[in-house]
């Protein structure tokens, strides 16, 4: 019979974690096997560590030249001609031309290469709050054009809210506000994912110190498991209660991992989708459904197999980041503001109709409410500043 636990950080405890590990029968370990269909291992240019990938920067790194600095102006003073709303912001309306088959690369890279990169040399400062969403939705645009709605409400009306701000919404009178998300925080974020294809964030401001974005491939971690501990990937292939984004207090049931086979058109692809919020609570979100001693183990195994392979960036303002949401696993450091100087980061989900993967059935319903034009509230809207609903 499982065995349970009472609680389970949101921030995982490495001690916690290896006395689980220490409590796994040696023989179960020994005789596990992968589930059916699951590799031994996954050779790739996605499967990288940071041995790897240090050496790799010319390949994921865009810094960008005079020439295509003005390439973009040009582009966001021809959008703001038009008159038009943020909502149209496509390649058509915010023309790149020399710049898009670079940044079709980037997408390219992101869904087949090491599956993130960074487009380097905006400069913020020189333009208004809106100049600065109109340059980042039109940028990505060409390598994204679907934008994913992350909140259904704005200003007490329906919409489609696709861009979120993160940054410490806390008040310096009340820095120990419960918040939804930790995003709104200053506090570590444990490695995750989030919902959608593409994550994107664009640095308008930097902290005083910490805040490191860290990344690391999923696929890696599944072969160190796969090699290692087989018995985890069981577990994280098998059912998971997931709360349901569409009724209060329900439930689905499904994995955290999945793989694809290769087919003539498509290589072989692995997916691990999870919120650590959703399994261990964070905030007001309280957990109300126990995991087994075993799926804390599967579950903090993530964290510090990716804390073992990670690559760790410093964005500076200006700094667009892209990877696939998919097969990467991100988390972020904690940070202290300083008098000068403030974390503040836009983000946006997105998705490539031309090189996006398929997806599992089981996550199919999450990215329609994300991408599905049915699921629509409203208007697409971009909030200019941070707004919390806390």
């Amino acid at each position: 019979m499982d065995q349970y636990v009472d609680s389970l950080p949101y921030v995982p405890n490495r001690a916690e974690y290896e006395a689980r590990a220490r409590s796994v029968p040696r023989h179960e370990i020994e005789e596990a096997v992968l589930p059916e269909g699951f590799p031994v291992n996954i050779t790739s240019k996605m499967a990288w560590d940071r041995d790897s990938i240090e050496s790799y920067e010319d390949g994921y790194i865009l810094n960008l030249d005079d020439s295509q600095l003005k390439e973009i102006d040009d582009a966001l003073q021809n959008f703001k001609s038009l008159g038009k709303p943020l909502e149209l912001l496509s390649p058509a309306t915010f023309p790149l031309p020399s710049l898009h088959s670079i940044l079709r690369g980037v997408s390219d890279n992101i869904h087949t290469g090491t599956g993130f990169s960074l487009v380097r040399g905006i400069p913020v400062d020189r333009y208004s709050a809106e100049e600065n969403m109109i340059i980042y939705v039109g940028v990505s645009s060409h390598i994204g054009r679907i934008r994913g709605r992350q909140g259904y409400k704005y200003d007490g009306c329906p919409a489609d809210v696709v861009v979120t701000h993160l940054t410490d919404m806390r008040p310096p009178s009340d820095p120990t506000l419960t918040v939804r998300v930790a995003g709104d925080t200053n506090e570590d974020i444990p490695f995750h994912t989030d919902v959608g294809d593409i994550v994107s964030l664009f640095a308008l401001g930097e902290s005083a110190e910490g805040g490191e974005s860290l990344l690391a491939s999923s696929w890696r971690v599944y072969n160190e498991l796969a090699r290692t501990r087989p018995d985890i990937i069981q577990v994280l292939a098998s059912d998971w209660p997931i709360p349901s984004s569409k009724q209060e207090g329900a439930f689905i049931h499904r994995p955290l991992m999945f793989h694809q086979n290769s087919s003539g058109t498509t290589p072989e692809r692995l997916l691990i989708n999870f919120s650590r919020r959703w399994l261990a609570g964070y905030g007001d979100l309280k957990r109300t459904r126990l995991l087994s001693v075993r799926q804390a183990e599967a579950l903090d195994s993530l964290h510090f197999l990716a804390e073992r392979f990670h690559i760790s960036m410093k964005l500076q303002k200006g700094d667009m980041q892209f990877f696939n949401n998919l097969s990467i696993l991100h988390a972020r450091r904690g940070y202290n503001d300083g008098p000068q100087q403030k974390r503040h980061f836009l983000r946006l989900w997105l998705k490539d109709p031309e090189n996006a993967w398929p997806m599992p059935k089981q996550l199919q319903q999450k990215w329609d409410g994300v991408y599905s034009e049915e699921e629509s509230r409203g208007p697409q809207v971009f909030p200019l500043y941070p707004y919390t609903t806390v």
